[in-house]
């Protein structure tokens, strides 16, 4: 299974309930409530303090302590789910909480106040679960993954000695949120640099910091997704699908998908729909 969601109380759950949960080949995420719990990472007994994240390395084995009565949260989730593209997969790869060789977990305390919202996060990914044939689903369990892991990503920063990479890498999410938004009618590095009001090598080199890749290969990431994305899903045809991401001239839109892809947007089309 790609991902997963389950509220744990380890008297009430077979280990073989939640085989994908405890896979080593999973990136883990759990979310510990009130009262704390009590869990084996490593081969260790680990007691964690209420309101805390978790984070466990692809690779880590986890066991659930049979006589724990305290609930927790557990969302699991495999490399491919996460990295629908190159962006994604630099900034999954890199992050040192998710770096076995540097960590067997991480445990990041958060506000008391946060607990509604890994709740919801847990009723919505079951939900996505529940309805993963569907893609607004997949988009909508892919979104919250995300943005729990980033949200980590940048408490962690903002614990550790790294304040001034916290503060970088809320502007690099920033800017990958301005491409997502307006990638369609605007691919010009300068332009999100001017809405950021820092300028383009300044923006360049957070990207380079954050993620590993330049902002340039951000837009082309998300003009790419986009176009797969109405290619797979969309009855447009090619013209109007290249319209609508802003190539007046559909060759110009074909040069760039076959350039980045090595197939046409016909070819790639065929493949989907058949």
């Amino acid at each position: 299974m790609e991902f997963g969601v389950h509220r744990v109380i380890g008297i009430e759950r077979e280990a073989s309930a939640i085989a994908d949960a405890t896979a080593t080949d999973n990136y883990t995420v759990l979310f510990v409530s009130t009262g704390g719990c009590r869990i084996q990472i490593d081969k260790k007994m680990v007691e964690v303090d209420e309101y805390s994240l978790v984070l466990v390395p692809r690779g880590v084995k986890i066991a659930f302590d049979p006589d724990e009565r305290r609930a927790f949260l557990i969302i699991y989730f495999s490399e491919n789910f996460f990295a629908r593209t190159d962006i994604d997969a630099s900034f999954i790869r890199s992050f040192k909480s998710f770096d076995r060789r540097q960590y067997a977990y991480q445990v990041l305390n958060v506000p008391q106040e946060y607990a509604t919202y890994y709740e919801f996060v847990g009723q919505q990914l079951k939900l996505s679960k529940q309805n993963y044939n569907q893609a607004i689903y997949r988009d909508l369990a892919h979104n919250i993954v995300k943005q729990v892991v980033l949200l980590a990503a940048i408490y962690m920063e903002e614990k550790g000695p790294g304040e001034l990479l916290g503060y970088n890498m809320e502007l690099v999410r920033r800017f990958q949120d301005l491409v997502e938004k307006n990638v369609k009618k605007e691919k010009r590095v300068m332009y999100y640099a001017s809405v950021l009001n820092i300028g383009s090598k300044k923006l360049t080199s957070l990207t380079n910091e954050v993620l590993g890749i330049t902002p340039k290969d951000v837009i082309t990431g998300e003009l790419l997704r986009v176009s797969k994305k109405s290619l797979a899903e969309s009855s447009l045809s090619i013209k109007q699908i290249a319209w609508e991401l802003g190539y007046t001239n559909v060759n110009n839109f074909s040069t760039f998908f076959l350039k980045e892809t090595g197939v046409t947007p016909k070819e790639y089309r065929k493949r989907w729909q058949g």
